[in-house]
């Protein structure tokens, strides 16, 4: 999972950085790459529309500053008949955040149903706390409500240990499991 592009529409990709090769992009057709880790090199790579996006993966930092840029970037690369590929040192959180951005913007999705819709298509993708509040800000920013909310983690150490609650979808599986845990080690 961690070495695919994953296909999130028809002209918009996802990935980590190590799937990033010429090979691979040229199988799916990307026109366009936008490359938002810090950690590698900004690589540009000739026949490719290439734009580097500048952000920290950290909870602090503000991702929504680039929500208009990458989802116009996007919307304009497929009108022109482009493929556009997002990607991030694991593809989990900061290029997430940007393709459900682009999601929410141009393909009229709700925040939960954009959610849900790139992690059918790419399992291990959570955005930080941070990026997801900044999220439900955009949300509400384009359709004046909001469809997920942070929520106080139960039996959490800290009172202001808050995630969004669509997280709780992904992990009523690992409670169950934990909570059977017994039963598989017979």
């Amino acid at each position: 999972m961690l070495s695919e592009l994953n296909e999130v529409t028809d002209h918009l990709f996802i990935s980590s950085m190590r799937s990033v090769n010429v090979a691979a992009l040229q199988r799916k057709g990307i026109t366009c790459i936008i490359n938002c880790s810090l950690l590698v090199p900004n690589y540009e790579i000739e026949a490719f529309r290439y734009v580097p996006i500048t952000i920290e993966d950290n909870e602090k930092a503000d991702i929504s500053q680039f929500f208009e840029e990458v989802s116009c970037i996007i919307h304009e690369e497929h009108a022109a008949g482009g493929r556009t590929l997002v990607y991030c040192v694991a593809g989990i959180s900061r290029s997430a955040t940007l393709c459900i951005a682009y999601l929410m913007k141009y393909q009229d999705m709700t925040l939960r149903n954009a959610f849900r819709h790139l992690r059918s298509r790419r399992r291990i993708i959570r955005p930080n706390n941070g990026f997801f509040q900044k999220l439900i800000e955009y949300e509400r920013h384009l359709y004046n409500q909001t469809t997920v909310e942070m929520v106080r983690v139960p039996n959490a150490d800290s009172p202001d240990c808050l995630v969004p609650d669509v997280f709780y979808e992904v992990c009523k599986g690992i409670v169950w499991l934990r909570s059977n845990k017994k039963y598989f080690n017979k």
